[in-house]
């Protein structure tokens, strides 16, 4: 099916957001090679900004679906950015000396514009002076109104500022689509991990990225430097080894009480309330959570082919032997204080055992995380290949 022009005009503005992030990561990887000790910002004053110690770099990303339009001397995108550097440097927000000006668009520069000039490094005097005559030109004749308050910025500069500004200037055309910083982001994780584990490995540090990006939107932190993507790259990497595993799901899941009833039918919640423990208790919130964490870790260290489906199988049957071995302790007890008993001795089993304490069952060495555990014997629970009270498979 052919997409509208509102569908397309839509998708645009929000994958322009997404690119922002990934390139700034992209950015990130790649100036932490070049640059000393970097940090960088998203939307403080550009879309990206890199901060060294002697240097700012502002970039400013334009991502268009499928263009191929060409930037010329008019174009909107153009002198959109030059009017916020403009803006800058006439408010003292930017130190234009040592600051370098990047656009980064996914267009191609005209091959007869002016702009062509801004993907040389280095202008010579006399170069830098036709440029700004020609820019004066454009600013002050052209009876273009979507640019019009660019051209007023920009005439407010100096002759000196103008000349800082369009010497620090550079264009980067043809950039990389979203694909393509993937690609590129990879290259530069190569030698963090095995090659099949690639895009698993991307993805964590993706989901760690956005998490920071969003930190660093709201205010919450000032900005991410290199060597906080550094130990974050070397901790996914130790996780990619052979005696641990990637955690996918570090955060404690919010149980609602409406999530609660949703799952009021499944086998591991008929085992929670045969032994009274309360529905609407933290208790069983935190199985739920702990329940569908191991669930969605294991199902993803399968897909990802991270896990060994034999030992996913040997890892369940060493859980499953430790519970055997206190649960026959348990019903030897259960059956010197009769019956009447049950529920309560089911009940302290859970509580103590698996509950406030967590048994010390590993899938691999390195990977300590107590919800797999937790999760799993509520997994196994599910299927009734276990239970906490002393009659689970006859009452439940």
């Amino acid at each position: 099916m052919t997409e509208s022009i509102t569908d397309f005009s839509a998708k645009e503005p929000s994958l322009g957001y997404f690119y922002q992030i990934k390139y700034a990561l992209f950015v990130l990887l790649m100036s932490s090679k070049e640059l000393d000790q970097p940090k960088i910002r998203i939307e403080n004053l550009d879309d990206i900004e890199i901060e060294t110690l002697n240097t700012l770099h502002l970039l400013q990303t334009k991502y268009h679906i499928k263009s191929k339009a060409n930037l010329t001397d008019a174009s909107v995108d153009f002198w959109k950015t030059i009017r916020i550097w403009s803006e800058h440097i006439n408010n003292g927000l930017v130190d234009v000396d040592n600051t370098i000006f990047n656009l980064i668009t996914t267009e191609t520069v005209s091959e007869t514009s002016l702009l062509m000039s801004f993907k040389e490094t280095i202008l010579s005097e006399s170069e830098l002076i036709e440029l700004i005559g020609k820019l004066d030109k454009i600013s002050l004749e052209s009876s273009n109104n979507t640019n019009a308050k660019a051209y007023k910025a920009f005439q407010k500069l100096s002759i000196t500022d103008k000349k800082k500004l369009i010497k620090n200037i550079r264009i980067s055309d043809s950039s990389l689509d979203i694909d393509g910083v993937n690609e590129k982001i990879k290259k530069e994780l190569i030698f963090s991990t095995y090659p099949s584990h690639l895009d698993a490995f991307l993805e964590i540090l993706e989901g760690w990225w956005f998490k920071k990006s969003i930190d660093n939107l709201t205010g919450t932190i000032e900005f991410i430097d290199s060597v906080e993507l550094q130990l974050k790259i070397v901790n996914i990497a130790d996780s990619f080894k052979s005696d641990n595993l990637p955690n996918h799901f570090p955060e404690q899941l919010e149980v609602s009480n409406e999530d609660v009833d949703l799952v009021k039918e499944k086998m591991f919640m008929k085992q929670l309330s045969l032994i009274e423990v309360e529905a609407s208790s933290r208790t069983v919130k935190r199985a739920i959570s702990d329940f569908r964490r191991a669930f969605e870790q294991r199902s993803k260290w399968l897909r990802l082919h991270l896990l060994n489906p034999d030992e996913e199988e040997e890892y369940d049957r060493r859980l499953t032997d430790y519970w055997q071995n206190i649960f026959d302790i348990m019903c030897d007890e259960a059956e010197a204080r009769g019956s009447s008993e049950y529920k309560l001795l089911g009940n302290q089993f859970y509580m103590e055992q698996f509950a406030k304490t967590c048994p010390q069952i590993k899938i691999r060495e390195k990977f300590i995380e107590e919800y797999l555990t937790r999760g799993s014997y509520q997994i196994l629970s599910d299927s009734k290949k276990i239970g906490w009270h002393p009659k689970y498979k006859d009452e439940v």
